[in-house]
């Protein structure tokens, strides 16, 4: 089922204000229709230490009336919604990918393998690191692959099939995912205990220290600050 395209009118001079005023960012996925249009809402990367002058671009913004409303603030993500001229759009901000503060995609790597988008208004991910993230996204905290982006991934996963493993999404994993697609198996929770077993070895083998880090700054977020985070890194 495909859904609605919306098209506010002031998007796309949005866009191109915060490019002439803060630089590049990536939008992670649906960038098909922009920078006119949209399904569903927006992604963006931006990196975390870029969020406080990001913030005060958009608050900013001449030209247009744009401002940016706090829904849900985590660890790695600022869900808000985006209002210009009164018009509402789903907007959610991602500076890191995180599943209880595992981290499960490369941000340096997302930075530098993305390209401009023919518009030259923002950059797009890698198809590998757009497909990793969509994937692992939803077998993470869902178990499963999205029914509305199934047959999008399955063909997709082809596309990239070399460059798309980790040593935390191995071939193997990668092949379940891709064979369980095609029989229509979209619930997939003994696939996603196994991802979730790799990500853990991964990040405590690699990268220990910081991720005890991130697991106590993520529980310390999601319990204690709740949506309060965001104004820390933002200020």
């Amino acid at each position: 089922m495909n859904k609605a395209i919306s098209y506010p009118s002031g998007l796309e001079f949005f866009l191109r204000s915060l490019r002439a005023n803060f630089g590049d960012f990536i939008v992670l996925r649906g960038y098909q229709y922009l920078p006119s249009g949209y399904s569903n809402d927006i992604d963006i990367f931006i990196p975390k230490t870029k969020l406080k002058k990001f913030f005060s671009c958009v608050n900013n913004m001449r030209g247009i009336d744009a401002s940016l409303k706090i829904i849900v603030s985590r660890l790695g993500l600022i869900k808000c919604e985006l209002k210009i001229n009164d018009e509402s759009i789903p907007f959610d901000i991602l500076y890191g990918f995180y599943y209880f503060g595992f981290e499960y995609q490369n941000l340096s790597l997302l930075s530098s393998r993305s390209t401009l988008h023919e518009s030259e208004i923002f950059s797009v991910p890698d198809v590998s690191d757009e497909v990793r993230i969509s994937l692992l996204k939803e077998l993470l905290h869902n178990d499963r692959v999205r029914s509305d982006k199934a047959d999008y991934l399955l063909k997709m996963i082809d596309v990239c099939y070399e460059a798309l493993p980790t040593k935390y999404f191995p071939q193997e994993s990668i092949n379940n995912v891709k064979y369980s697609i095609i029989n229509k198996e979209l619930f997939l929770p003994k696939v996603s205990q196994r991802i979730k077993l790799d990500l853990i070895y991964f990040n405590f083998s690699e990268h220990f220290f910081k991720s005890s880090k991130n697991i106590i700054l993520f529980i310390f977020i999601k319990y204690i600050l709740k949506n309060f985070y965001h104004k820390y890194i933002t200020k």
